[in-house]
Formats: C-alpha cells, sequence, structure tokens
C-alpha cells in the first residue's frame, strides 16, 4: 500500500533514519526503478544486481539527499549515472579478467544458459496450467508441437483469425505474468 505522504516528507524521513520512509520510496518508485534498469541493460540478472546496489546506495547517501523538487527524476538521473558507472566498473572487470587470462569459459556461459532456460521454461508451463483449456490447447499445438497457424486452426475447427487472435493473448499473458518475475520476454 502506497503512503499519501508526499516525496519531499518520505526522503525527510529518510534523512532522519525511518526505515519506514525507505520503505514507502521502495514501494513507490521500485517498479519504475527496476523498468528503466532492464530497458538500458536488456539482461535480468545485471538488472537485479544494479536494482539492489541502487537502493543500497540511496540508503547509504540519505542523510545526504537535497531533493527540493522532483523526487521521480532525481531518483532517475542518479539511477542513470548509477547504471552507467555499473557498466563501466564492469567493463573494467572484463578486460582485467582478458589480460590476466581468467575470463569465463563458453562451458560455462553455456551451462548457464541451460540453467535459465530450464527455469524459464518451468515457470511458462506453470503460467499455461493456468490458461483456459482452449488457451492451453492453442500453446501446445503452436509450441511444443510446432503446428502452424492454419494446422491448428484445422485441428480445433476454428478459423485462423482465432488461432491468432488467441496465440495474441497467450503471448500478453505470458509476458505480464513472466515481468512479474522479473524475468525479460
Amino acid at each position: 500500500m502506497q503512503s499519501d505522504k508526499s516525496d519531499i516528507d518520505i526522503i525527510k524521513g529518510m534523512r532522519e533514519g525511518k526505515v519506514s520512509a525507505f520503505r514507502d520510496l521502495y514501494t513507490r518508485y521500485s517498479n519504475l526503478i527496476y523498468r528503466n534498469i532492464l530497458v538500458r541493460v536488456n539482461s535480468s540478472f545485471d538488472a537485479d544486481d544494479i536494482f539492489q546496489d541502487f537502493f543500497i546506495q540511496v540508503w547509504e547517501k540519505r542523510e545526504s539527499l537535497e531533493i527540493t523538487s522532483s523526487v521521480k527524476n532525481y531518483l532517475l538521473v542518479w539511477l542513470r549515472n548509477h547504471i552507467l558507472n555499473s557498466i563501466k566498473k564492469e567493463q573494467i572487470r572484463d578486460r582485467y579478467h582478458e589480460m590476466s587470462g581468467e575470463g569465463k569459459s563458453e562451458a560455462d556461459d553455456y551451462t548457464w544458459v541451460e540453467i535459465v532456460a530450464a527455469d524459464l521454461d518451468d515457470k511458462i508451463k506453470h503460467i499455461v496450467r493456468k490458461f483456459p483449456p482452449r488457451l492451453r490447447s492453442v500453446y501446445m499445438l503452436s509450441r511444443e508441437q510446432h503446428l502452424s497457424v492454419k494446422e491448428i486452426a484445422d485441428k480445433l475447427s476454428v478459423s485462423e483469425q482465432t488461432v491468432k487472435n488467441q496465440l495474441t493473448d497467450i503471448l500478453k499473458r505470458l509476458r505480464k505474468e513472466i515481468s512479474r518475475e522479473n524475468f525479460c520476454l
């Protein structure tokens, strides 16, 4: 539940060390902050790290916050700079590893991708199980049996447009549910 306090009052409370004020700020802006990070880094794993680091930094620097106008704009500018600094640090770390011969192997990357893909696949299957029976059938025929729209329409005795509409609905539902889990799709 969002607080009725103004942003400036929340910042004032944070400067005074009130955890409840920080919780209010987090509740109010966490979704906006996370979406902005995802747009810039295109990796939910990097986004999670940057997101956590950002809010830790906000709390650690709370006493020096001097915001007199838009808290939202202040946070977004701070976030942009934080993301840029995080990317620079990562690039420096990568260059160091390349120069020292400590780079990650392709096998490590492939294993990680397999783990993430399996986790995402499990989440999708869990979401699909909650679909109405007709959407579940269309999903299975399209994504698991790899049938074309025409083949699905013939098999279910519906028009191709109906199948297209159902596939669009399926993808919207999946995106919505997966975004709640902080995955990109």
